[in-house]
């Protein structure tokens, strides 16, 4: 359904100026920016924290295209078990020096 509707919204069959790399070239540059080429995603205990409905998609606009790569960049701060405990059922719920055993952290009264 997506597909389709990108197709009508943006039809290979334009006369776009910009063709030198093929017919499909052009279509798949406004593709592209309708749909955006970065995203964002919750991390909440070690888990992607989508909706019920939510998903994540990777679309290649191009009949014919190379490879691809997907660059994934982490931000956030190490939680403190001390002062946000990890549940039981957590990935995370190990001690922080169990995954970064350079850092220390102290234990508090």
């Amino acid at each position: 359904d997506m597909e389709m509707m990108l197709n009508r919204l943006v039809p290979e069959t334009i006369p776009f100026k910009h063709s030198c790399e093929g017919p499909d070239d052009m279509p798949a540059h406004a593709k592209a920016c309708l749909l955006g080429s970065n995203l964002t995603l919750p991390i909440c205990d070690g888990r992607v924290t989508l909706g019920t409905w939510q998903g994540v998609w990777l679309c290649e606009h191009r009949d014919r295209a190379g490879p691809r790569k997907v660059l994934v960049t982490v931000n956030g701060v190490i939680r403190d078990p001390i002062r946000t405990p990890q549940s039981p059922a957590s990935p995370m719920g190990g001690s922080v020096n169990d995954f970064y055993p350079s850092l220390r952290i102290m234990n508090r009264l």
